[in-house]
């Protein structure tokens, strides 16, 4: 019998030892787990979800969209830089081998729960999660009204009663780690104001709180945000509000950002506040020598030197130029390198596209442009097939702006072929690499003009062909995934895009080259940058880990030699966010190294500097 009890006392100790290894292992990564909203079923394409063709019964035409809080969540980690994975219960078994190693210890440190109520689920065992959250002490963030579950509920501390209709505003409730310093009301972003004003119809969650449940945020009577704190280690955040319009909150997402540093104990992100890309499209096309109604001469080296370069350096700014390549030898009836040709055009316009090269390459040289893909020759690949462009009149098929659009037929209402597309993406590439001595990472279609299907699909096209991002505001693109249609710009989430005074295009400067300059009045704190810049911090491998034994934080920023080039020969810069429970177990900082080397903690704060390099940077944080 004492044999008996001395084991089950040595088991127990075992155990515990074991346990508390694990709650001090806190790596960083998040792990977001959805129901079905991912539309695409090879889980590549996140889009904005199309309209269900169902009536809101407020309008008389098909309002209602599919939910489009998956979509915004992968562009908040996308822009915040925060390393994650997802799984789809609707093709997945939910298994405890996707939250642990073989060995049994978290490969993340906190779980995004924002899964749906469908019959499509895989018959998922929920209580596998009450495991992860308990018994090893990952983090669990619930959004909205995906809490339906009851192991899900138990585990936040609450009982989910439903969700009606409320336009009252949301307000923190008494002092927290998670909702210092945000406003009292919560605002709703400027930008979808106008949207979600008066008569607006939201849903406002309903939940009994429970014991030990700390209520965060109130919206009229009823909670909306909750925090909870496990024994073990273990953190749950519940964030409510309608599932649709959650995000449109900068307030909601600084509380999901920081809620991500709760629930791990530590955060390394990055945020945009007053940065701006502005964009100029066409240098190099064709279009200008041949469509009656764009018809302009190409900018000349004085003119580009006088009117965009100058003012680029007196402001610090970047411009970001969408090059053409290529160009439509009408005569010889085939393609030709763009920047060799010097002609006077049917309009009777001289072009010298040898001279603007010559004020392109001066301001690439000087930093002030940024190379950017538009394409080959911004217009259709078959001009021979009938109505056929090659021979025509200039009031005539030249006067079709459809012949001026590559990855989309507008002209005779058809796609582009998938093969196709991927040679002109990768040809235009390789000329500009070879023409400016620059790889460019963005890619935008011109004139807007695409294929949609899945398969011609440009914008997974372009991901395939190495781009970085897509169009100006069409979103990411990558290995991992492509998301179409990027939202929050403007905010601490993303940089503003906006369009070089006065048109976005070289059109614009030829008729009113003096408007250019007006965009730096009109922005004074902006800083313009380049599109590569934020490219490669989007495309950042960051990893870390927090080992309670060592008091030591190790963080790893990874920097891939092809999507973050632009930090090959330039600096750059992370906050660090630590949680206020992992302040009072650890201590003051006495000490963070950067690649080996100190930062003085005075100036630097909690504002990481990170040396020039591609490659992998290690950040070490000592208490």
């Amino acid at each position: 019998m004492k044999h008996f009890i001395r084991t089950i006392i040595l088991l127990a100790f075992c155990f515990m030892i074991s346990a508390t290894e694990t709650y001090a292992l806190r790596p960083f990564r998040v792990l977001v787990i959805i129901g079905d909203q991912w539309e695409d079923p090879a889980s590549y394409m996140v889009s904005r979800p199309a309209s269900t063709g169902e009536y809101s019964g407020y309008y008389s035409y098909p309002e209602v969209s599919g939910p489009n809080d998956f979509h915004q969540l992968m562009i908040l980690l996308k822009s915040w830089g925060i390393p994650f994975d997802v799984i789809r219960l609707d093709q997945q078994f939910l298994d405890r081998h996707m939250f642990m190693d073989m060995h049994g210890k978290p490969i993340y440190g906190t779980i995004i729960w924002n899964v749906n109520q469908s019959d499509k689920l895989l018959h998922p065992d929920y209580s596998i999660m009450q495991e992860m959250v308990q018994d090893h002490g990952i983090g669990l963030i619930a959004l909205s009204d995906r809490i339906s579950q009851a192991e899900i509920q138990s585990l936040l501390g609450l009982k989910y009663e439903g969700s009606w209709e409320s336009n009252k505003e949301m307000k923190p409730a008494g002092g927290h780690f998670l909702t210092e310093g945000l406003d009292s009301p919560f605002k709703v972003d400027k930008i979808t104001a106008k949207d979600l004003s008066y008569g607006t119809h939201l849903k406002r969650q309903r939940v009994e709180v429970l014991d030990g449940t700390e209520i965060l945020l109130m919206q009229g009577s009823y909670a909306q945000a909750t925090a909870k704190t496990y024994k073990s280690g273990g953190h749950a955040v519940w964030i409510g509000n309608d599932h649709n319009n959650i995000f449109n909150y900068q307030d909601i997402r600084t509380l999901l950002r920081r809620a991500i540093t709760w629930t791990i104990g530590y955060n390394l992100y990055k945020t945009w506040e007053n940065d701006i890309i502005m964009i100029m499209d066409d240098p190099g096309a064709t279009q200008n020598a041949w469509l009656e109604h764009w018809q302009y001469p190409t900018l000349t080296e004085d003119i580009i030197e006088k009117y965009l370069i100058r003012p680029l350096q007196d402001n610090n700014a970047v411009l970001n130029v969408n090059f053409v390549p290529g160009f439509v030898n009408e005569e010889e009836k085939r393609l030709e390198p763009a920047w060799n040709q010097n002609f006077t055009d049917e309009f009777g316009t001289k072009q010298d596209y040898i001279s603007g090269k010559r004020g392109y390459d001066k301001g690439v040289k000087l930093g002030v442009f940024e190379v950017l893909c538009h394409g080959l020759t911004h217009m259709q690949p078959d001009l021979v097939s009938d109505p056929g462009w090659y021979g025509a009149s200039l009031d005539q098929e030249k006067a079709e702006v459809g012949w001026y659009r590559e990855f989309g037929d507008t002209r005779r209402q058809k796609e582009i072929p998938a093969a196709e597309q991927l040679w002109r993406m990768k040809t235009g590439k390789r000329w500009l690499i070879e023409q400016f001595g620059v790889t460019p990472l963005q890619f935008c279609a011109g004139g807007n003009g695409t294929s949609i299907s899945y398969y011609n699909n440009t914008f997974k096209l372009a991901a395939q062909a190495g781009f970085g991002w897509c169009g100006w505001e069409e979103g990411y693109c990558g290995t991992d995934m492509v998301i179409l249609g990027w939202d929050f710009l403007g905010t601490s989430e993303s940089p503003l895009i906006i369009a070089a005074p006065p048109d976005a295009h070289d059109f614009g400067i030829v008729r009113n080259p003096e408007e250019f300059a007006t965009v730096f009045n009109k922005y004074p704190e902006g800083r313009f940058m380049s599109i590569n810049e934020f490219i490669g911090y989007i495309h950042a491998n960051n990893s870390g880990v927090w080992m309670k034994e060592d008091a030591k934080l190790t963080l790893y920023v990874g920097y891939d030699p092809h999507y973050c080039q632009y930090f090959d020969d330039r600096t750059s810069s992370w906050n660090l966010e630590l949680a206020d429970w992992l302040e009072e177990e650890s201590g003051k900082i006495s000490a963070i190294k950067v690649d080996g080397k100190k930062i003085p903690l005075s100036t630097a704060g909690l504002r990481i500097p990170v040396p020039a390099g591609s490659g992998e940077h290690m950040i070490e944080v000592e208490f």
